[in-house]
């Protein structure tokens, strides 16, 4: 029995201390493939064009005027993270969250694929040092970053598309839609839009959407379907169950 706990701590020790290089190696190892910009299959067409640099160049701007930062931020996120979510991009832009960077959540993705396969980040800075991400995931980036900055934002899940509703005037308590995947800012709430969703045609044509898209967009704005959180702001209100998971996988692996 002693021999056999002594194997038993001597495997432990090792699979511990390899784990821990691992994590260590990991810290170095960006989770950006570069050639994502040379897709071809991201959702638009040059869909991303800002490198992490630029990115964060933008979103750490202080914040002087609320109005001329959030839209700063909605195009730079926009800009700056290609909507790509493909199962080619699984190991290629490391939609499985690779065993350097997390060993807990890479054999998470084994033994619940449905969730943590093609993982969706909760903490922004991970979100954008991968450089990739559905409209859910650049809403989560934007409202963190708001969060942030002491601008209250919330995730809004509408029927097929993700937005976010922000606080840009604390005064007169004024709320502009922002959806970071298209790049468009809508100065209006989200209650007044899901009455009036052909208010939102102008926005996107003028930023270059073709009709057929933009009809497809006035229908989910209206009211059916959508979620409209009031309670918890940012990713908390959005994702419950990661918001507080991902912190206990990241606290498991944190170098000692």
């Amino acid at each position: 029995m002693k021999i056999f706990l002594n194997l038993t701590e001597k495997i432990l020790f090792y699979l511990g201390f390899c784990l821990f290089i691992i994590n260590i190696i990991g810290l170095f190892i960006s989770l950006r493939n570069e050639s994502i910009y040379q897709e071809n299959n991201t959702e638009f067409t040059d869909d991303i064009i800002l490198t992490e640099k630029e990115l964060y160049h933008r979103i750490n701007k202080i914040v002087i005027d609320k109005k001329e930062y959030i839209t700063t931020l909605n195009s730079a996120v926009n800009q700056g993270i290609a909507h790509y979510w493909r199962n080619a991009g699984i190991s290629k832009y490391n939609l499985r969250v690779p065993f350097y960077e997390n060993y807990l959540l890479f054999i998470a993705s084994y033994l619940n694929p449905e969730e943590y396969l093609k993982y969706e980040f909760i903490d922004y800075r991970r979100a954008i040092e991968r450089g990739i991400g559905q409209c859910s995931q650049q809403a989560i980036i934007v409202s963190e970053i708001l969060l942030e900055k002491s601008i209250p934002s919330f995730i809004v899940g509408l029927s097929g598309h993700v937005v976010l509703r922000a606080q840009v005037d604390e005064n007169r308590d004024e709320w502009w839609v922002l959806d970071p995947d298209y790049g468009v800012v809508i100065p209006y709430d989200i209650d007044f839009i899901e009455n009036n969703p052909k208010i939102i045609r102008s926005f996107y044509a003028q930023a270059g959407y073709e009709l057929k898209k933009i009809a497809w967009l006035e229908n989910i704005y209206e009211k059916e379907g959508n979620e409209v959180n009031s309670g918890e702001q940012g990713a908390k209100g959005y994702q419950i169950k990661r918001s507080r998971n991902e912190p206990i996988f990241y606290l498991g692996v944190a170098p000692l």
